[in-house]
C-alpha cells in the first residue's frame, strides 16, 4: 500500500466495525403490508434507498430480527447476486424497518452516522470496490460473506483523527440523508397523485399548491 504517516496502520475494515447479513425472514411470512424489509433490489445503482417497492412481514415476525433494524446512517451492502457489492445509506425515516438475509449491515454503533463518512468513502475507493466484487466471483451465483468484507485491508489512521474526519464529514452525510428522505416522500406523492390525476379522479384545482 505504499508508505503511509507514522502512527498510521495497514488494518482491516473488520478492526473498524463488523458486517453480519441480515435476518432470514421466511418466504411465507411476505405479505402486502406490514413492517417493511429490505431486500437487495432496494439498493440502487446510484447509491441510494428505493423503498418504493418494499417487502413486507406483519410485526409479530420482527422480535428476533432486532439487530436488523434499519437506524438512519446504517451503512447496508449487497452481498449476492449480479448487484454484489451496491451498498447505500438508510436516509433519516419514522418507520420500523428491517434488513432481509443477504443484505450486509455495517454496525457503527448506536449512533451510526457518527462513524458513517469514513466506511463510506473506504468502499467508494475503486480498489476496494473491486475487492469486494473480486470476492464474491468463483460460483454461480456472486455471493460474499460478512467476514470476507471485514478481512479487506484498508489504512487506518489513529482514532483522534479517524473521530475528527467524522466529525468534519458529519454535516454532509446527514444533509445527503435529508435529501434522500424528502425525495423518497416525493416519490410517494408523486406514486400516489398521478394515476388520480390522469384518471380524472382528482383535478389540479383539487390540490393546494
Amino acid at each position: 500500500m505504499g508508505m503511509i504517516p507514522e502512527g498510521w496502520k495497514v488494518g482491516t475494515i473488520g478492526e473498524y466495525c463488523s458486517i453480519r447479513s441480515g435476518y432470514a425472514f421466511k418466504s411465507s411470512w411476505w405479505q402486502e403490508t406490514g413492517t417493511k424489509v429490505i431486500k437487495i433490489k432496494n439498493i440502487t445503482d446510484n447509491k441510494t434507498l428505493d423503498m418504493s417497492d418494499c417487502s413486507y412481514v406483519s410485526s409479530d415476525k420482527t422480535y428476533k430480527a432486532i439487530d436488523f433494524q434499519a437506524s438512519p446512517g446504517d451503512l447496508i451492502i449487497a452481498m449476492t447476486g449480479a448487484t454484489i457489492g451496491k451498498f447505500c445509506i438508510i436516509p433519516f425515516h419514522n418507520d420500523k424497518i428491517y434488513i432481509n438475509q443477504r443484505v450486509g449491515k455495517f454496525f457503527l454503533g448506536n449512533n451510526p452516522l457518527d462513524r458513517l463518512p469514513f466506511i463510506y468513502c473506504c468502499l467508494s475507493y475503486e480498489p476496494i470496490y473491486n475487492e469486494i466484487i473480486s470476492k464474491g466471483q468463483g460460483s454461480a451465483q456472486p455471493n460474499i460473506g460478512g467476514a470476507d468484507i471485514e478481512n479487506i485491508r484498508i489504512i487506518l489512521s489513529p482514532s483522534t483523527e479517524l473521530k475528527e474526519f467524522n466529525s468534519l464529514l458529519r454535516p454532509i452525510f446527514q444533509k445527503k440523508m435529508q435529501i434522500e428522505s424528502e425525495l423518497s416522500k416525493l416519490s410517494v406523492l408523486r406514486d400516489t397523485l398521478l394515476p388520480r390525476l390522469m384518471s380524472g379522479e382528482l383535478k389540479i384545482n383539487d390540490l393546494n399548491c
